[in-house]
């Protein structure tokens, strides 16, 4: 008997580090147990994701990354991914909530035309949209290469009392793109993410942590028989 819990005494803290790696999902944890991929907290995060915001690009749904726990650091940290691209701000903002920091289009704007610091721009329909939603960037692109030969106003057009924005300019005509607002808030769709990834590593670890220290077991002690 003391053979016996001395052996899983010296094979709990491997065996810990695979179960924290198993329950986050990470490749470390599905190269142990390959179920993982689909019953770790990463893949939570994704359907979550997927289901609570609108149409997310596979680039946010898939955005964060889990350390490799350790049997010397037993311990799994969850964060968002910055490459491509930073998901932080976005994805922290969904789950906060509060005032959106400045994007791309408000900065570059207020390079190029007459904008205050204390706007954001929101898009109106007469923008172009991808499959997401979202404003093509060829076309923001577009409409900044215009500001220099009058195909497009940043600011307030002359002799109007409309808003502040990014203004196209056809003929006679001028067609808001972008218009300004005090300020715009996230939502707050991904409050739940973290109680929810808790909860499915609450069911999982447990189970994990048996099977990985169960097989350690038995097969450093047949290594131990075969020598």
């Amino acid at each position: 008997m003391k053979k016996w819990l001395n052996e899983y005494t010296k094979q709990l803290p491997f065996s810990a580090s695979q179960a924290l790696n198993a329950t986050a999902g990470n490749r470390a944890g599905i190269r142990v147990f390959p179920e993982a991929e689909n019953k770790g907290v990463l893949a939570d995060m994704r359907r979550i994701i997927n289901s609570k915001l609108d149409r997310p690009k596979k680039q946010t749904s898939t955005g964060f990354y889990a350390t490799t726990a350790k049997k010397t650091a037993l311990f799994v940290k969850f964060t968002p991914k910055n490459k491509p691209w930073d998901r932080n701000s976005y994805i922290m903002g969904n789950i906060l909530g509060g005032d959106r920091p400045s994007k791309w289009i408000e900065n570059t704007a207020r390079k190029l035309g007459s904008l205050p610091s204390n706007i954001d721009l929101v898009p109106t329909r007469n923008v172009d949209r991808d499959k997401y939603g979202n404003p093509k960037r060829t076309a923001i692109n577009r409409a900044f290469k215009g500001v220099g030969s009058g195909k497009t106003i940043i600011g307030r057009p002359e002799g109007t009392q409309r808003p502040l924005g990014i203004y196209e300019v056809k003929s006679k005509s001028v067609k808001a793109l972008f218009v300004a607002k005090d300020s715009t808030n996230y939502p707050t769709p991904l409050q739940g993410l973290e109680r929810m990834a808790m909860a499915r590593a609450s069911r999982t670890f447990g189970p994990y942590l048996r099977r990985a220290l169960e097989k350690n077991v038995r097969d450093n002690t047949r290594r131990s028989r075969r020598i």
